[in-house]
């Protein structure tokens, strides 16, 4: 028989803030499970966002194999650039859904970021983050949300950060999180209590070998109030805070209890948190060093195409449908009538989080940079001058530049930035790629956003053959091959995760069956996935990601 393994998400989950609730008494489940079983510091993907690290870790895959490498994926081919927002259907490697229905196993799956649009063969799914709105179809079977209503249950993807009611973002934001975050918790504590109730419906009710589920409560709160609730002394919305993290403590206990002794737990969460210092926009910057450029007021070709086309009143819909038609010179026609890049002058851009990719000539439509010396001279030349980013007090703020080969060992990839940047803990900052004016290159960033995203997720396994207390150090492409393993399933070939053996006995290690490993094929999704999205976008806005 298949042993059981439930995966717990905690989205943004720190041990710079477990360990402090764990100490004050706030968290005496986790705290039990980190005694009796395994824990350390989950290393997240680079960059270390959402839809980034958890396709590694539904995938065991690192970004240059399921080549998600932000919120947007970029196409460079056929005469256009374009832009979509990432989900499923843009991931190049089979997920842990496709792999257990070619198993014939059993799965349940809730809330995972970037399982948007779901299939037939998942078994019972509801997708999380980068689903487009609640009216889509985002679940499965399709009676699934009549199902959890008839119990009462209210099931919402995310919080709603205010986003049915109309005005500025920072307006909106403002009053959401005003008399000590008093609505904001209210949101996120009605999700959370929804979707423990789904859980605990579905695992009594459904048959199941892997049940996988994200709750998104430490992320949120840690976006909103980070120095809020790391502050000393007390306040509204540090209590309310604590009074959540007490909440999932529970949620914590009340699973480890109902999957009994014979299953494994396994609790991750998808990158780490800390403070955040200000904004820096990218774009802004590379324009500013003469490496990117705009069309400017010059009545260019490309601008007079671009107004005629808006006298037309052409569509987004129909500016789509154009750009995908079969002839490449309409298509390279409609990108640079709507577009303010002068590809021409542009040596390198950003489109994802924390990435350049240069303009490359012979692999990217428009490009100007010779492969060869040139590319090498102008990656070296970015990375030295992020190197020497200053902030308003002359502190340098970047710590590390990693070249895509030597990060992932690969180049050239069509959805890939050729390099990516890391911001120093202690003057960290959120890259704003899309903001392409601004005053400077720097600047404080929102009042409402306290926090951000760091590297050191945490991860903690829980059940028979755990060393108990056994400290460790993984990446988050390995959760997937140690579940496997417990599982005595075969591992993926194209697995760049290990089996975290280290924290088990090797008694236990000695008696696991392990087949060979086999080739698995990524399915293909159905329904569209690029649906409109301003939802998506808003919600993004929203958290501050884009």
């Amino acid at each position: 028989m298949t042993r059981k393994v439930f995966l717990l998400g905690l989205d943004g989950a720190t041990w710079r803030m477990l360990d402090v609730l764990m100490d004050r008494g706030v968290m005496p489940n986790l705290e039990g499970l980190v005694r009796r079983g395994a824990s350390g510091v989950l290393n997240s993907t680079i960059p270390y966002v959402t839809p980034v690290a958890w396709s590694s870790l539904l995938t065991g895959t690192r970004p240059s194999k399921h080549r998600i490498f932000g919120y947007t994926v970029m196409e460079n081919r056929e005469g256009r650039v374009l832009s979509f927002l990432a989900n499923r259907t843009r991931m190049k490697a089979p997920t842990v859904m496709d792999m257990y229905h070619q198993l014939g196993r059993s799965m349940i799956s809730l809330n995972m970021p970037m399982t948007y649009p779901p299939r037939e063969e998942d078994g019972v799914i509801a997708t999380g983050m980068m689903t487009p709105s609640s009216e889509s179809r985002f679940f499965h079977p399709p009676d699934l949300m009549d199902e959890l209503r008839a119990r009462g249950i209210d099931y919402r993807i995310d919080i709603s950060l205010a986003g049915k009611e109309q005005g500025d973002l920072e307006d909106r934001l403002g009053a959401y999180l005003a008399d000590g975050a008093a609505r904001f918790f209210e949101d996120l504590d009605g999700v959370a209590r929804a979707r423990e109730a789904a859980v605990l419906h579905l695992m009594a009710s459904k048959e199941w070998d892997l049940f996988q589920v994200n709750f998104i409560g430490m992320d949120r709160i840690q976006h909103y109030l980070w120095r809020e609730i790391t502050r000393d002394g007390e306040s509204a919305a540090k209590r309310r805070a604590y009074e959540h993290y007490a909440y999932l403590d529970g949620v914590i206990g009340r699973i480890a209890e109902r999957i009994g002794s014979g299953a494994a737990l396994v609790i991750c969460s998808d990158h780490g948190f800390g403070d955040v210092r200000g904004n820096f926009y990218p774009t802004v910057w590379l324009k500013n060093i003469g490496y990117y450029a705009e069309v400017g007021d010059r009545r260019t070709p490309a601008l007079l195409l671009k107004s005629i086309l808006k006298k037309l009143g052409i569509s987004r819909k129909l500016r789509a449908a154009l750009e995908k038609s079969d002839k490449s010179l309409a298509k390279k026609l409609i990108y640079i009538g709507t577009s303010k890049v002068d590809w021409k002058h542009t040596r390198a851009y950003a489109y994802v989080t924390n990435g350049i990719r240069i303009n490359v000539r012979g692999r990217d439509q428009f490009g100007i940079v010779e492969p060869g010396a040139e590319l090498e001279s102008v990656k070296r030349d970015l990375r030295d001058r992020l190197l020497g980013l200053e902030d308003e007090n002359g502190e340098r703020i970047v710590k590390a530049v990693h070249f895509i080969e030597d990060l992932y060992g690969v180049s050239g990839l069509e959805e890939a930035p050729d390099l990516f940047f890391e911001f120093d803990d202690d003057h960290f900052h959120t890259a704003y790629y899309n903001v392409t004016q601004a005053p400077g290159v720097l600047d404080k960033g929102y009042s409402w956003r306290q926090g951000d995203h760091r590297r050191d997720g945490i991860v903690v396994i829980a059940g028979e053959g755990v060393v108990p207390g056994k400290k460790m150090n993984a990446d988050i492409e390995d959760i997937l091959p140690t579940i496997f393993f417990m599982q005595r399933l075969p591992q993926n070939d194209l697995f760049d995760g290990r089996v975290l053996e280290e924290v088990f006995t090797p008694e236990y290690v000695s008696t696991v069956d392990r087949p060979p490993p086999r080739s698995y094929e990524a399915g293909r999704p159905e329904g569209p996935g690029d649906e409109d999205s301003e939802e998506v976008v808003d919600r993004l806005k929203g958290l501050g990601y884009i």
